[in-house]
Formats: C-alpha cells, sequence, structure tokens
C-alpha cells in the first residue's frame, strides 16, 4: 500500500494518540494537529509523529483528515477546513452524537470534491486491543471514488477485528443516549446519591456485597474521565431529554409502589424488566459473569 498521510485534528488528546498511534503502526504518514502548541509538540515526540501548529497546513496534503474534539466544536471545525482540503481527501469525525455533524459533513461534501463518513468507536482512550470492539459507521458519500476510500478504511479496522455497525444520525443519538448517556447518569447519580447520606465510602465498603462492589467500581471508572464529554454527551443529544422525561416518570412512579407498599407494582417492574432481559445474548450467562468481573476485582 502506498504511505497515506493522516492528519489528526486533537491528536494531542486520548482518543487523537491512540489513533495516532494506530495509524502509524499501520505505516501511515501521521500529522497531529492542536490548540495547545506546547502540548502538541510533547505528544507528537512522544508518538514519534509530526505536528503542524497551522490548521489549513496540517490538512492541505492529507489524504485523511481525522475530527477528534469536543463535539460542540466539530461541526464549525469542520465547515473552517473544507477550502483546504485536496480532491478525494477523506474526512471522518469521531464524536459520540451525529445529527450536527453529519448535517456538516454533508454539507462539506456537497461543496467540495472530498469524501465523508462518520465514525463512532465504541471504547475509550484506555484501549490496548481493538479486536470484538464496535466502531459506528455512518456513510454520507463524496466523489466517484467514495467506495474504494471509504472501504480501504474500513478493511483496515476489520483487519484489527473491528466490529463495523451501520448506522443513521437518529438511530444513532438515540442508541447513544441509552447505551452511554443513561449508564453514565446512572452511576454519577449513584455516587451522588451515597455523598447525600453523609456516609463516607470507605466505611460503605465494609458493608458491601457484591453488588454494591461491583456498582461502585463501575461508578468510580466513570467519575474519573473528563466531565466535560460527559456532560455533552447528555446536554447536547435532544433524544436524552427525552429518555431523561422517561425516568423521571419511572422514579416517581417506583417512590409510589415503594410508599404503598405496592407489591404487585413492584412484581410488575421486575417481570417485565426480568423478561425485556431474557431477549438478550448475555442473559444466560450473566450470573456468571458477574463472579468473574469479582474475581478480578479481588484478584483472585
Amino acid at each position: 500500500m502506498k504511505q497515506k498521510k493522516i492528519t489528526i485534528i486533537g491528536g494531542s488528546g486520548g482518543m487523537g494518540k491512540v489513533f495516532g498511534r494506530y495509524f502509524k503502526g499501520h505505516g501511515f504518514d501521521v500529522t497531529i494537529y492542536a490548540r495547545n502548541k506546547e502540548r502538541l509538540k510533547d505528544v507528537a515526540n512522544e508518538m514519534g509523529v509530526n505536528y503542524e501548529s497551522s490548521l489549513e497546513r496540517s490538512v492541505k496534503h492529507a489524504d485523511i483528515v481525522m475530527v477528534t474534539i469536543p463535539i460542540i466544536s466539530t461541526p464549525e471545525i469542520i465547515k473552517r477546513i473544507g477550502p483546504y482540503l485536496k480532491e478525494n481527501a477523506l474526512i471522518f469525525d469521531i464524536t459520540s452524537l451525529k445529527k450536527e455533524v453529519f448535517e456538516a459533513l454533508k454539507d462539506l461534501k456537497n461543496a467540495f470534491p472530498v469524501n465523508c463518513i462518520s465514525l463512532h468507536p465504541m471504547f475509550g482512550p484506555g484501549i490496548k486491543d481493538m479486536k470484538n470492539y464496535v466502531i459506528l459507521v455512518l456513510k454520507i458519500g463524496g466523489t466517484d471514488k467514495y467506495d474504494i476510500i471509504i472501504n480501504d478504511l474500513l478493511d483496515i479496522f476489520r483487519s484489527d477485528g473491528l466490529i463495523i455497525t451501520e448506522t443513521l444520525p437518529d438511530i444513532h443519538d438515540k442508541r447513544v443516549a441509552l447505551t452511554l448517556g443513561v449508564p453514565h447518569m446512572l452511576n454519577i447519580l449513584f455516587l451522588k446519591l451515597l455523598n447525600n447520606a453523609n456516609e463516607p465510602l470507605n466505611e460503605l465498603t465494609k458493608y458491601s456485597g457484591t453488588t454494591f462492589l461491583l456498582q461502585k467500581v463501575f461508578a468510580e471508572s466513570i467519575i474519573q474521565r473528563e466531565m466535560e464529554m460527559f456532560g455533552e454527551i447528555q446536554m447536547e443529544n435532544q433524544q436524552f431529554l427525552i429518555i431523561l422525561e422517561k425516568f423521571e416518570k419511572l422514579v416517581n412512579k417506583y417512590r409510589k409502589i415503594i410508599e404503598n407498599k405496592d407489591i404487585k407494582g413492584f412484581s410488575e417492574i421486575f417481570s417485565q424488566g426480568l423478561d425485556y432481559s431474557k431477549e438478550d445474548n448475555h442473559f444466560k450467562n450473566s450470573y456468571k459473569y458477574f463472579y468473574e468481573f469479582l474475581k478480578i476485582l479481588k484478584g483472585k
């Protein structure tokens, strides 16, 4: 394969570094761009890649441009770089929300002879091996070479065991609100609720059973990551507001069930959750997985 040039906008961040190393490992000539010039240089030296302090120069000769910056800034940066992209260049983002980014990329490919795709890796910067992880793909369009250029990129991902799942903006944002926004919210509120009870977490752990211990670890792993990213995933997604309204109604209903000692109502919610879960591929072995996690946690 002819060595291709890729520029990563936001390349000094966590996911920028992950993909910078990834593409370098696949023989790409990697250039990173970021606003913080001092950090940009340090990260480039750390990874052994090129860096560029000018946005225009960074993308001008790139065969591929990857955008990995905060969700709220991504549509604007896509608009800015359009005039600088070379013919048949491929541009993609990796944001967690797609509605506005999808429209920005669609406008870009209609205005310039470039190729656009939107990706969402369903993993974070702590990843070591991409095998069996999912990457969501939204195809947008471009030049007459679109299919060849897009498939070249996706074939690289497939070669490392990434699972390619194609989707559409509205479906993506609703399902991401459920698979990212809801777990983030529940774990953030879990810790806040414990804090409001004025009980030290170390003391609570002395009383913890298996369920509490795992829930605590999940919550602690989330709360240590970028607050801005979690805020954007929930605040910028209109689908999450709809889900939040449903959640509020459900909590109110649950409170009434508990207050009224309504065992029938409690059983109904419990049974509905059980029936819903039975369709899941992990359901049969979920209890086994639960204790496997605990073994890891306890170092056994």
